[in-house]
């Protein structure tokens, strides 16, 4: 990324805590928050792949389990959920730099279009569908979720990966996908919600909350029922609903421990505390020495505040960045 790029990115990182205040259905927020939520990434997609490699999601874990098996399996467990096969047409939507899309694919066999708003992700995603060879079965559109420049009924499948959180307007999202999937097509949404332990009287909590929005480009985070009830209101039939790390996951491995630094690894080793913080320490001596644009130590900065966060609210159990809902469009 450029100096200039950089240094735009991190302007409108800043503007997104005013912008995520405005009421859901404000104009402004509507137009502006999509941009801001793709600068967000353009400021820390390259810290992502550092410590996360292609896929940047949570997963139940399993005792000895690397995050990376993790990651492919629970994967491979959406795609077995959704039944995919050769010849179907399937959306990723919120596709990140393709690492779910390639294990998904390759898994199945179904085509894939990874929906995204964010040009470098793109880019990324494009030369790992090719190092792959998977360039006949998964491609990449530009495009906004709730407007999406395709015709309807055009997928008979979708799925996203805790993506759709940072949507201005949860409600318009959801009528866009149902609008993209054909008739009796299903559908898989993981996402970050808070949980029923989330207490909005509790200082604490609700200053871990806004910590996590702020800091990841999600704003308003939905607890449990609200989201079930927001997908219910698009014309969804909801199949199931379950906070995966509940159902799947492992009391010893929970889904932050990545961030803690228990599994620590020399692969694993970014996302640790220590990690993190020699990654502020190294970017702010690249900055001085012009080797980074100004405003990198700046991101790193910000993922770190958004890793501690994310780590409390695991502890007290009141976030999830696993909540399944399986949905399906009436034929």
């Amino acid at each position: 990324m450029t100096q200039d790029n950089m240094k735009e990115a991190i302007k409108n990182v800043r503007r997104f805590r005013k912008v995520s205040e405005l009421p859901s259905d404000s104009n402004v927020r509507l137009r502006d928050q999509p941009k801001l939520v793709s600068n967000f990434y353009d400021a820390v997609t390259s810290f992502y792949e550092f410590g996360w490699g292609a896929s940047f999601h949570f997963s139940p874990r399993r005792p000895r389990e690397s995050l990376q098996s993790s990651q492919r399996r629970h994967e491979e467990g959406i795609g077995t959920l959704l039944k995919l096969r050769p010849g179907m047409k399937v959306a990723d939507v919120g596709c990140g730099v393709g690492g779910p899309l390639i294990t998904i694919a390759k898994a199945t066999g179904a085509k894939i279009v990874g929906i995204n708003f964010n040009e470098l992700q793109i880019q990324s995603g494009n030369q790992r569908v090719q190092r792959a060879e998977l360039s006949d079965s998964c491609s990449f559109l530009y495009a906004d979720f709730m407007n999406v420049p395709l015709a309807e009924d055009t997928f008979d499948a979708l799925y996203s990966f805790e993506a759709l959180c940072h949507a201005p307007n949860r409600k318009l999202v959801f009528l866009e996908l149902l609008r993209l999937l054909k008739p009796g097509a299903e559908a898989a949404f993981i996402d970050w919600v808070l949980t029923d332990e989330f207490d909005p009287s509790n200082s604490q909590h609700d200053e871990i909350r806004k910590s996590i929005e702020i800091n990841n480009a999600t704003p308003e985070l939905a607890t449990t029922r609200n989201y079930v009830k927001t997908v219910r209101s698009a014309g969804f039939e909801v199949l199931l609903a379950k906070d995966q790390q509940v159902d799947e996951g492992n009391p010893s491995t929970p889904w932050y421990m990545a961030l803690q630094g228990r599994d620590f690894s020399l692969a694993s080793f970014a996302r640790t505390p220590v990690g993190r913080a020699l990654v502020v320490r190294t970017t702010r001596v690249l900055e001085r020495l012009r080797l980074a644009p100004a405003g990198t130590s700046e991101a790193s900065g910000l993922l770190n505040n958004a890793a501690d966060a994310l780590v409390e609210a695991g502890k007290l159990g009141i976030f999830t960045p696993s909540f399944l809902v399986h949905v399906r469009k009436p034929a």
